[in-house]
């Protein structure tokens, strides 16, 4: 199936990317919701501090995280669900009901259904034009980013041209989330997460040419057949 959109959804994947890393570094105590690293070295260290209540919601944030980057790979083989289209309504599902999630709450089982739907966004939208890129996170994208910069100015090759205007639109995109989400939260507090929505919105009527609307184009193309 051609893409025509692939690259934009990838910066409107990104933005949503931003708009949660930073609302849950903002509202759930410093704690970066998108990756499992820190979680992953608190949970070593509550074993080690024997605050065993505190690791066994640290380990189930990690269960979470992997089971939904497990069903990214377990879907595509087993099913005709599209990937990309569940995890834009899982997106707008977590924004949902971290919402209306009660102020006290342990922070890091509040960020529960961020964990599943930034994994599963993770090992749904994986890059364009070739590239492979994380819309959850900056750091492996500023180093491309970098390197393709390095590689234009300094060793004159405009072969990376594409490469560093997709990694730039990439960050600019992502950082371009993390500024609204900020800005929202000073204004709506916890209850800006809800302003992800019509930006999932926005995103499945180019998910759904892209990739079919819940189905992909294979099982589309097998109904069809079977009509006529």
């Amino acid at each position: 199936m051609e893409k025509k959109y692939e690259a934009p959804i990838h910066y409107l994947m990104s933005f949503i990317g931003g708009f949660f890393g930073v609302y849950s570094i903002l509202n759930f105590c410093d704690f970066f919701g998108n990756a499992q690293t820190a979680n992953m070295i608190y949970l070593i260290t509550n074993l080690l501090g024997h605050n065993f209540s505190s690791a066994l919601i640290r380990l189930g944030g990690v269960a979470v995280y992997m089971l939904a980057l497990g069903l990214t790979a377990y879907l595509p083989k087993h099913s005709r669900i599209s990937l990309p289209l569940a995890s834009v309504l899982l997106d707008g599902a977590a924004a949902f009901v971290v919402g209306f999630l009660p102020a006290g709450m342990d922070p890091v089982l509040a960020l529960y259904p961020f964990f599943f739907a930034t994994a599963f966004q993770w090992g749904s939208f994986k890059g364009a034009y070739g590239f492979t890129s994380s819309t959850i996170f900056s750091t492996n994208n500023l180093r491309q980013f970098t390197t393709a910069v390095t590689e234009i100015i300094f060793n004159r090759d405009s072969s990376f041209c594409l490469k560093a205007r997709f990694f730039g639109c990439t960050l600019l995109s992502y950082h371009l989330g993390v500024a609204v989400s900020y800005i929202l939260c000073v204004v709506w507090g916890t209850h800006s997460i809800w302003f992800v929505i019509p930006a999932a919105i926005a995103a499945v009527p180019f998910v759904c040419i892209d990739n079919g609307c819940f189905f992909t184009g294979d099982f589309q193309t097998f109904v069809q057949k079977n009509r006529t």
